[in-house]
């Protein structure tokens, strides 16, 4: 007899939950301070030691009061993640994942990943708009209005720990898991800074859900054998510097060792308008970019911004998902895609937004390591360009990349391997 499709067979078991299950909502509270400034200030959140957290249930909320007197301002990028320059995650005492400039890593996810009318609907948590008839290009950045305010931010935290898609996590089988949040310079995440004196976060809160399922289950975990592993994701970001008047053909090397790279993505950005948060064509349309890792080139054939520009775009699709997903439409319109180096056709409020990404998958599936390894070779952005640049910019290397969380439930600790 045939196998009947799913639709129609009747007899497939049911899965059910034990009786013992209990679901937690936790808010859990900074264990270091209530009230935290900008400039270096650490934001310490542990996790629990019992039952099995739903890494996608994880978010941060929190109040800003933004002190200003004279001058209207600007909050640049994503405001919510804008005052973090750091997001860290500990296994006891051990530093297993570590995010540079967090604040600009979120705010390229945020273009990437989510569409207009995602991010339209994420406003008011987001923090990009007070206005009353916001519009769609209100989606970057936050007007600070002269006498300062106090606002009520929220949103996800993109890292290792988060990106845990298809199991739970045993808190109970681990180390004390923390979660570290180190506060940007004032400075880098203001335009202009003028009269604002400070940012001021209180009340704040990691959100997330937490499941026990009684000794019974905990029982036949322990007996899956002492180790068990959970597949993840992380980023990496390094920066260097790319001097004014660079013309010609430049190689930009990095340092980032990692077993499975998945994707890069390479920004240009500057102090003009958005700082860290631009994202310009530094080859003004004329010019080309490409990877190095091994001695081989991604991609085969370079980009062009002079031949094939809008063909980047359906590249750094690639790097997010499928070019057929009908929701993998990002948040990136026509004049932030065409910022280039030497015309200022941005502002706080259209950001440039040319992001190169490289899909270096070499499948996308559910599989370990079906990235590139940069474990024995730098990686070198090489940029060909016939006209100079004009500012002096810095050249960001995103990495997104595996990890595997290793689990020693009878030592009760746990490793990372990347």
């Amino acid at each position: 007899m045939n196998s009947l499709p799913s639709s129609i067979n009747f007899a497939e078991p049911i899965p059910s939950l034990p009786e013992a299950s209990i679901k937690y909502d936790v808010a859990l509270q900074p264990v270091n301070g209530q009230s935290f400034s900008m400039g270096g200030s650490q934001i310490i959140f542990q996790f629990p030691n019992r039952g099995y957290l739903d890494p996608q249930s994880i978010y941060l909320r929190y109040r800003a009061t933004i002190a200003n007197a004279t001058t209207a301002s600007n909050l640049l990028g994503c405001p919510y993640s804008a005052p973090f320059q750091r997001l860290e995650t500990q296994f006891g005492s051990v530093t297993v994942d570590s995010i540079n400039d967090w604040n600009q890593v979120n705010h390229i996810l945020s273009n990437i990943s989510l569409s207009v009318s995602e991010k339209y609907g994420m406003q008011s948590s987001y923090g990009y708009t007070t206005s009353p008839t916001p519009t769609l290009e209100e989606l970057d950045s936050r007007a600070i209005p002269v006498a300062g305010e106090v606002v009520s931010l929220a949103g996800p935290l993109p890292c290792m720990l988060t990106n845990i898609q298809d199991k739970l996590l045993p808190l109970w089988a681990m180390p004390t898991i923390s979660m570290v949040l180190t506060t940007d310079a004032l400075s880098n995440v203001i335009n202009p800074v003028g009269t604002v004196t400070g940012i001021t976060l209180t009340n704040v809160e990691l959100c997330f859900s937490f499941v026990e399922f009684g000794p019974e289950v905990d029982a036949m975990v322990r007996g899956m054998g002492q180790r068990i592993y959970v597949k993840s994701q992380s980023f990496s970001n390094a920066s260097v510097n790319v001097a004014s008047g660079q013309n010609g053909s430049t190689s930009l090397i990095f340092n980032q060792r990692y077993a499975s790279c998945k994707a890069a993505i390479v920004t240009f950005n500057g102090a003009i308008n958005n700082k860290k948060f631009e994202a310009v064509d530094i080859t003004n349309n004329s010019g080309d970019y490409s990877l190095n890792i091994s001695g081989i080139q991604y991609p085969q054939k370079p980009y062009s911004t002079l031949n094939n520009r809008n063909g980047i775009l359906q590249e750094l699709r690639k790097t997010v998902g499928s070019i057929y997903d009908r929701s993998n439409s990002m948040s990136i319109n026509n004049l932030e895609f065409s910022a280039v180096d030497n015309v200022a056709n941005t502002s706080t409020t259209i950001p440039g937004k040319f992001y190169l990404g490289f899909n270096l998958e070499k499948l996308h599936s559910g599989a370990l390591l079906t990235g590139i390894s940069t474990n024995n070779s730098n990686i070198t952005v090489n940029i060909t360009q016939s006209t100079a640049t004009t500012v002096v910019r810095t050249c960001n290397l995103m990495l997104v990349y595996d990890s595997l969380i290793e689990i020693d439930m009878l030592a009760k600790q746990a490793s990372v391997k990347v």
